[in-house]
């Protein structure tokens, strides 16, 4: 974490990134594998949430002082970007959307599993009619596994995988800058 012996305020934030990821990561990995959807979709959401707020530092003109304000205990929708707009998630998606378009909609979707939603309703139960216009109501609680269409596992699957990977990848950023000028960077894995 120290580079030249320092420790930055920046440090102290991307660590705690890294504690929340690893945690939403072995949760996730749990309710995937249980086929539980309901956890595991706000926690792809939590993930992005993560994302969006290291895209924003990672921009910020004053990265350190929107860290230090993190560190005090501050919120980022209180905090006001360059325009004056405060840092709502809609204004940190906006922020976030030039380097990681996908993250919108994502977002979005995995918003209706967070909040009781359509989304919940519609997974659980299934409405079949048969030839004479009679209809059934079928589901099981929990939601049963084959009531989850395989793409909407892989694409919950997909997008926690690439939202991990680009939390990391600024991770990465950080470690080949942190200490140096502007405009330097050190080659990862190099001691300098």
């Amino acid at each position: 974490m120290e580079a030249d012996g320092n420790l930055y305020s920046i440090d102290l934030v991307i660590g705690a990134v890294m504690s929340r990821s690893y945690s939403l990561i072995d949760g996730f990995i749990f309710a995937f594998d249980t086929w539980n959807l309901i956890v595991a979709a706000p926690l792809l959401r939590m993930q992005l949430d993560s994302l969006t707020r290291l895209a924003y530092i990672a921009t910020a003109p004053r990265a350190d002082e929107v860290a230090e304000y993190v560190i005090g205990g501050g919120e980022f929708r209180k905090l006001k970007d360059a325009e004056g707009r405060r840092l709502t998630d809609a204004r940190l998606i906006e922020h976030a959307e030039e380097t990681h378009p996908w993250v919108k909609g994502v977002y979005h979707a995995t918003s209706g599993w967070v909040h009781f939603s359509p989304a919940h309703v519609v997974a659980n139960w299934q409405v079949d009619e048969d030839s004479e216009r009679v209809a059934n109501l079928s589901g099981g609680i929990p939601i049963q596994p084959d009531r989850i269409p395989v793409s909407m596992l892989q694409e919950v699957l997909g997008a926690m995988i690439k939202a991990t990977e680009e939390i990391f990848g600024y991770v990465e950023a950080w470690e080949a800058r942190k200490g140096l000028p502007l405009g330097q960077a050190r080659e990862l894995g190099s001691r300098d």
